[in-house]
Order: C-alpha cells, then sequence, then structure tokens
C-alpha cells in the first residue's frame, strides 16, 4: 500500500516541465490574520460555517510505493480539515496510482482560509484499506490573531 513520505501546507508549488523538479515556496507553519469582527462571527454561526479569509495555497502530499519495484493500482485517500477544537472544516476525497511510477504528488489548492479561532488547524490523511480508512499522517499550522487597530477594516468572506 502506498505510503505518505510527507505531506506540507505552501503558499506556491509548482513542478517543472522539464526536469520535474518540485519548487515549494513560502510553507505555511503559523499564521497571524486579523481577528474577524463580532458581526462576521455571527453571521458564519447562523450559516453553521466558519468564516473565511481569501488566501490561495496548497496542501501538498507526495506519495511512495511500498515495494518500489512494484506497481500498485487505485488508491483512495481521504484528507480532513480539522479547527483547533477538532471539527471538521472541510473533508474531501480523490484517488490516485502508482502504475507507471514509484511515486506521486498530490496538490489540494484553496482559496480562502477557514478561521474558527485561535489554535493549531490540522489536516489528516487517511487511505481507504477495504472498508476501513487508514491514517496516513498529518501536517499542522498555527493561527493567531494580529492585534489590529480601532476601526481598521479587514475583509473576511
Amino acid at each position: 500500500m502506498a505510503r505518505l513520505m510527507f505531506a506540507l501546507v505552501a503558499e506556491r508549488v509548482s513542478v517543472d516541465q522539464f526536469s520535474n523538479i518540485l519548487d515549494v515556496h513560502n510553507v505555511i507553519e503559523k499564521l497571524q490574520v486579523p481577528e474577524p469582527p463580532p458581526e462576521v462571527l455571527a453571521k458564519a454561526r447562523e450559516a453553521k460555517k466558519p468564516p473565511g479569509m481569501p488566501l490561495r495555497f496548497a496542501l501538498l502530499l507526495h506519495w511512495r510505493r511500498s515495494n518500489p519495484s512494484k506497481p500498485e493500482g487505485m488508491v483512495r485517500q481521504r484528507v480532513q480539515l480539522f479547527s483547533p477544537d477538532g471539527a471538521v472544516l472541510s473533508s474531501a476525497e480523490m484517488d490516485f496510482h502508482l502504475r507507471q511510477w514509484p511515486y506521486t504528488r498530490n496538490l489540494i489548492w484553496f482559496n480562502a482560509l477557514p478561521i474558527s479561532g485561535e489554535g493549531t488547524y490540522t489536516f489528516r490523511v487517511a487511505l481507504k484499506a477495504g472498508r476501513q480508512w487508514r491514517r496516513a499522517g498529518e501536517t499542522s499550522y498555527e493561527l493567531s490573531y494580529q492585534k489590529s487597530e480601532t476601526g481598521r477594516k479587514v475583509r473576511l468572506q
């Protein structure tokens, strides 16, 4: 079964089309964002959905075959983003295979950063093994509020 070699969150990720070299820019380990205004938080509570701050970023997952010389068929992965209090903010599943190459890189792009409070946000990655999900790994980032000047407007979705 495929092994997750690493997972990370970054602002930009690119792969050179000739050399296949991976470039990762601005790895996100800690973020300071403006605190959402009370009216935005109230609206989000009514919608039962955390507010989002416009921010384009990617989750990069690097997978390898368990046995490099043995091709592997279709693999199903699940990625979940957990808030500091343990709530699932986002969840997605996708299939990939390791038939032709001994490794693959999966990129999941986000256009907004969900904000449900200060603390550690964790991406948990799992593989489907039969009917069960098996934990493959995780990565996280810290979020804290930046103290802003009174009356300063901040755009949050």
